[in-house]
């Protein structure tokens, strides 16, 4: 089954979550280069005077994404499944064909969805920790008052 059987045979709601996960997966690796950059010069000894702000900056957006992601995952695995019974019920017999392209449409949702939120949650933890180090060096570097 090629990419583009798949497409023809899921649901409208399954399209829309494919399509959605596709979008975050565009903004996981357009943040995870923002913030890569963003850290990296956070580290700089001339930080930027709001380095709070700077190093928070999208988080919350990646840990949107990072839980999100795996639930639209399962959303649309619930929806392919459907979609196969559903499919066998409305002819009254078994159909093999029918039956795997719901269940392809299933797994495919299971793992995009967790190939999406894993790296997002992976991301998101590696972040926070630099956001961290980095604040507590700048914390450290600045005068006491």
């Amino acid at each position: 089954m090629s990419a583009i059987d798949a497409w023809d045979s899921m649901g409208l709601a399954a399209r829309v979550i494919l399509l959605i996960l596709a979008v975050f997966a565009f903004l996981l690796v357009f943040i995870v280069i923002d913030r890569f950059v963003a850290y990296r010069r956070a580290e700089r000894p001339a930080g930027p005077p709001a380095l709070r702000d700077a190093l928070q900056r999208r988080m919350h957006t990646l840990a949107a994404i990072k839980v999100t992601g795996p639930m639209l995952g399962l959303l649309g695995t619930l929806l392919g499944l459907i979609n196969a019974f559903a499919g066998m019920a409305m002819t009254g017999s078994v159909d093999a064909r029918a039956l795997g392209a719901g269940v392809s449409e299933a797994l495919i949702m299971t793992a995009l969805g967790l190939v999406i939120g894993l790296p997002a949650w992976w991301a998101h933890s590696f972040f926070a920790a630099w956001a961290e180090r980095i604040a507590a060096r700048a914390e450290a570097a600045s005068p006491s008052s």
